[in-house]
């Protein structure tokens, strides 16, 4: 592996973040990314921010040596209105900016997002992306090393820095392909809603609604469910430990499913030694308390029934031609989710209000076809969501 030489100024003084802050404070345009670790913690834990102007000219802050108040101005900068970040797959880095901040971009620039737009694969690494459009060769061994020890290697650093200075000469590339295909307003939805998806978390109540086989349950056991998804994220959070130290999705629906009595009965139930005797106690306790608790007003939902399904693959396969026809990811102009909710608005007769392409740049580039497609089931099948659920 041939690398190119590349040049960093690390900041790990009070005083070289201030100079930092002042260098950039007339920048528009900024590439960043950070590296963390997220092993046994609730919260990634970050140690480091990469920053490049448009010279590229890379700075490589640590983290670990600041606190929240000395890094402060730094994310006042990064987050201005007029700071156009420049981010590849910013999705985690993201959930640095709202542990380190509790801010997010204004104007994200997605290069990962811009390439999909324009005709590259949907999760385009930024290794292939740079390797195709610069000739760039970049490693990326050291993704998952240990960005906490110190010092950091020489290989860790390069593969810092280079993760930044190429965003610039990439994001005008992309740009330009944007500008010809002429979906400069899809990339802006999509950078939006990038962001709005970490603005918008789902609230600790709303957790149970994501298990998915949890529509089998009885209303008092979805408010167990509920009650115990709720009290393990707040316990993981409170506790800064993943929530599968408490218990995994698996265990917390056999829990409600089966109601033990005692933690003799859990170990049964798939959990672990460790698990029993730090939290079986609790884990019994709030069993008792959510099957006390009020039915949910909002069930989990039900999965498509066998003529729905039907109906489903027969979409999928519109969205697939009219995917190529736009020269776009399919997964990227219909996701599974977005597919099944227009359906259901479909099937109720409401895809002015509730359909999920209505109002984006799909609604004009996909739904169309969409509406046009005749569903081959029936409606009563469409509509009667019961037998065919029980039967499987």
């Amino acid at each position: 592996m041939s690398y190119l030489p590349v040049s960093y100024q690390w900041i790990d003084e009070p005083n070289q973040l201030e100079s930092l802050v002042d260098s950039l404070h007339s920048a528009t345009r900024l590439a960043v990314d950070t590296e963390f670790v997220r092993t046994n913690t609730y919260y990634s834990r970050p140690g480091l921010i990469q920053i490049a102007g448009p010279d590229q000219q890379v700075y490589l802050v640590d983290p670990t040596v600041f606190s929240s108040e000395q890094l402060r101005p730094l994310g006042d900068k990064l987050f201005q209105p007029q700071t156009q970040l420049l981010m590849h797959s910013a999705g985690e880095d993201l959930d640095i900016f709202l542990g380190l901040w509790d801010q997010l971009p204004a104007n994200l620039f997605d290069t990962q997002i811009a390439a999909s737009l324009v005709g590259y694969d949907r999760q385009m690494g930024l290794q292939r992306l740079l390797s195709e459009m610069l000739g760039v060769e970049l490693s990326k061994e050291e993704t998952r090393s240990d960005w906490l020890q110190r010092p950091l290697t020489e290989k860790q650093l390069h593969y810092a820095e280079a993760d930044v200075k190429y965003l610039h000469e990439v994001a005008d590339i992309l740009q330009h392909k944007l500008e010809q295909a002429g979906r400069l307003q899809w990339f802006a939805e999509e950078c939006d809603q990038q962001v709005q998806k970490y603005r918008r978390k789902t609230p600790d109540d709303q957790l149970y609604l994501g298990f998915g086989g949890g529509w089998k349950l009885k209303p008092q056991q979805q408010a167990a469910l509920r009650h115990l998804a709720q009290w393990r994220e707040q316990t993981a959070r409170d506790r800064n430990i993943p929530k599968t130290f408490i218990a995994k999705d698996a265990n917390l629906y056999a829990l409600v499913e089966k109601q033990p009595r005692s933690k003799g009965q859990l170990a049964e139930l798939g959990f672990q030694g460790s698990q029993i005797r730090r939290y079986g106690d609790q884990l019994l306790i709030q069993l008792a308390a959510g099957l006390e608790s009020a039915i949910p007003e909002v069930r989990i939902p039900r999965p498509l029934s066998k003529g729905q399904q039907k109906d489903y693959k027969a979409l999928r396969e519109v969205v697939a031609r009219r995917a190529e026809e736009l020269d776009v990811p399919a997964d990227l102009l219909a996701s599974k989710a977005q597919l099944v909710s227009y359906l259901k608005a479909r099937y109720a007769g409401d895809l002015e209000q509730d359909s999920p392409f209505a109002g984006g740049w799909r609604g004009a580039a996909l739904q169309p076809w969409l509406d046009a497609f005749e569903l081959p089931s029936n409606s009563s099948d469409a509509h009667n969501n019961n037998k065919d659920d029980e039967d499987e």
